[in-house]
């Protein structure tokens, strides 16, 4: 390699450092040497799918409270002659235990979006943590 390829690639290889450096500069925080990415907003915002999550386990636990039938034998018995409030009183009891299986459903789905949110959460919070390693790294090189 004569002089000139060398020199000229030594002046590549500084410029893209200069370039590098002028770029985790722009991101640097007020800690001197530091990087400033331990505070960097990488949009890791888990307060959405909480709240949507909690919603929904507060309109479910509502629907349960309300869920609750009045007793249908008593229509039986204010009217003499019907039969029905046994029956009636069956169906109600079967629907009442059907809506609270849906409902365990509703709860089970509330308890894997949140469970799903903290691993992606904590998938990203590992990923910023690389990001920053490889953004000390740089300035350091």
């Amino acid at each position: 390699m004569s002089f000139d390829e060398e020199w000229n690639r030594l002046v590549a290889e500084a410029g893209r450092r200069r370039e590098v450096q002028t770029r985790l500069a722009s991101a640097k925080g007020d800690a001197p040497g530091g990087t400033g990415l331990e505070n960097a907003d990488f949009g890791l915002d888990d307060g959405p799918v909480r709240s949507k999550a909690s919603g929904i386990r507060t309109v479910n636990a509502e629907a349960r409270s309300k869920s609750k039938l009045a007793d249908a034998q008593a229509a039986g018995k204010s009217h003499p002659g019907w039969f029905a409030g046994a029956a009636s009183d069956e169906r109600v009891e079967a629907w009442q235990h059907q809506l609270h299986k849906l409902g365990d459903l509703v709860e089970d789905a509330a308890d894997g979006l949140t469970k799903a949110m903290d691993q992606q959460i904590g998938h990203d919070r590992s990923m910023a943590a690389r990001l920053r390693a490889s953004a000390r790294w740089l300035e350091g090189a």
